[in-house]
């Protein structure tokens, strides 16, 4: 009906229900660092690595499985993202797929407290052409990710879905102080209102706000001192 009322072929929009033409979406749970951690020991050593990218780094599953050796490069501590493996459900069919825009291809930075378990993964469990494998050494499947973690996370007792992963990443990298630009580069994000959807408020952070609001007056009535006001 919007689009009617802009191409003149009605007068006014007769639908005129509040909130009728928008959706909310469902708020994910995330995870806190601690069960980041729990999650990466529990976890099956070959898909520790997999924990770590989805975590810390915002990959999707598909991303993951889809990393060949040379898009890691463990001395600069960086991994490429240049496509997104897809599994068709009930199929063994499956196919890499380019990303829906150019900021989908990226280079993320791994934070160096988690480098050691990349490290790790390359010299006891990558494959020669792509990173992650089964141990039949063909490629992995996004299904056996996806049923290693869902045994872990019972173990540890967190309600969390795989993807939760990125939502939980996205949102560290936010309390830690990065900028919206810095999120969409990570996630691969071309618009600000997708990267928004992956951020979530933090336990405990409301608190941290405020400390750093009270400690931002303190500063500025150091500055602006008795004696300062006194000369004007």
């Amino acid at each position: 009906m919007n689009a009617a009322v802009r191409d003149d072929a009605i007068a006014r929009n007769p639908c005129q229900i509040p909130g009728a033409g928008s959706t909310k979406a469902k708020e994910r749970n995330i995870a806190t660092p601690e069960q980041v951690a729990d999650l990466i020991r529990g976890i099956t050593p070959r898909y520790r690595a997999a924990v770590v990218l989805a975590a810390w780094c915002g990959l999707r599953r598909g991303e993951v499985c889809s990393l060949r050796c040379e898009d890691v490069n463990l001395d600069k501590g960086t991994v490429w993202v240049r496509t997104n493996r897809v599994e068709l459900l009930e199929s063994t069919a499956a196919f890499d797929k380019e990303p829906k825009t150019e900021a989908g291809k990226r280079e993320i930075s791994v934070p160096p407290h988690v480098l050691v378990f990349l490290i790790e993964h390359a010299k006891e469990w990558a494959g020669t052409e792509y990173f992650f494998v089964g141990r039949d050494g063909a490629r992995m499947r996004g299904n056996a990710v996806y049923q290693a973690f869902v045994r872990v996370r019972k173990k540890v007792g967190v309600d969390i879905a795989f993807h939760d992963l990125r939502h939980t990443g996205q949102s560290l990298a936010a309390a830690a102080g990065a900028t919206l630009a810095d999120l969409k580069k990570r996630l691969g994000h071309s618009s600000s209102a997708a990267a928004n959807r992956y951020l979530h408020a933090l336990d405990g952070r409301d608190a941290e706000v405020a400390k750093a609001l009270s400690d931002l007056a303190a500063r500025s009535s150091e500055v602006r001192s008795p004696a300062r006001d006194e000369r004007g």
